[in-house]
């Protein structure tokens, strides 16, 4: 029972987005958005050394992060279960790499990427569910590789009829802390880098914005 009202979860909120898609892309390419995005993708770039890093941009939405990562000296690859996001972002980015798939069974080969991207996605899964995101983060990161997660600050999970960003549009949230976030990270094997909260105005509530090494194994 509980797999099935989890899948139910998820559907309604793949649902909302294939319903609002194009205004909520429309809505997120707005400036004062994409600058605080990219000096973000710039910070993942920084932490990682090597040159034209492959990227995974998890929850690509209309591709927008693919396109900021591109240009920042990486090679994007974008995934999402929304039909109606992946039409939006082959779109905006006709050059991009996109792909339906969910975060929690993805289907790259083990230690692919170099980095990971996530941003308006984790917080859609069950807080149960999260671990299983996370491990799979780690199985295609390289030893080494560096995770840019976003998420939403607070306490308590489930389906809001009328979330604070897009009313009237129902979506199931999660909301961490950020020793929480910090935990669950470390126990499948990441150190934290870095850590800095969004602008509330922005979003209308606190969103943080966490860096993470994966640990790279010792050599014997």
């Amino acid at each position: 029972m509980k797999d099935s009202i989890n899948m139910d979860t998820v559907q309604q909120t793949i649902q909302t987005y294939d319903k609002i898609a194009h205004d909520y892309c429309t809505k997120t390419r707005q400036a004062k958005f994409l600058d605080w995005e990219e000096t973000y993708i710039k910070k993942l770039m920084s932490y990682i050394p090597t040159p034209r890093p492959l990227i995974l941009d998890v929850g690509c939405a209309d591709g927008r992060h693919s396109i900021m990562i591109d240009r920042n000296g990486g090679k994007a690859t974008g995934i999402d279960l929304s039909k109606s996001m992946l039409i939006e972002a082959r779109a905006l980015h006709p050059k991009g790499n996109f792909r339906q798939m969910d975060m929690r069974e993805l289907t790259f080969n083990d230690h692919f990427f170099d980095g990971l991207w996530s941003s308006g996605s984790i917080y859609h899964v069950t807080k149960a569910d999260v671990k299983k995101v996370i491990k799979e983060f780690r199985r295609v990161l390289k030893p080494g590789g560096v995770a840019a997660i976003n998420f939403k600050l607070g306490q308590g999970e489930g389906m809001q009829a009328n979330p604070k960003s897009y009313s009237g549009s129902p979506r199931y949230f999660a909301y961490y802390t950020e020793d929480e976030m910090k935990d669950i990270f470390a126990s499948f094997g990441f150190e934290e880098l870095n850590s800095c909260t969004y602008p509330e105005e922005m979003f209308g509530e606190n969103n943080q914005m966490m860096w993470f090494r994966r640990e790279v194994p010792p050599v014997p």
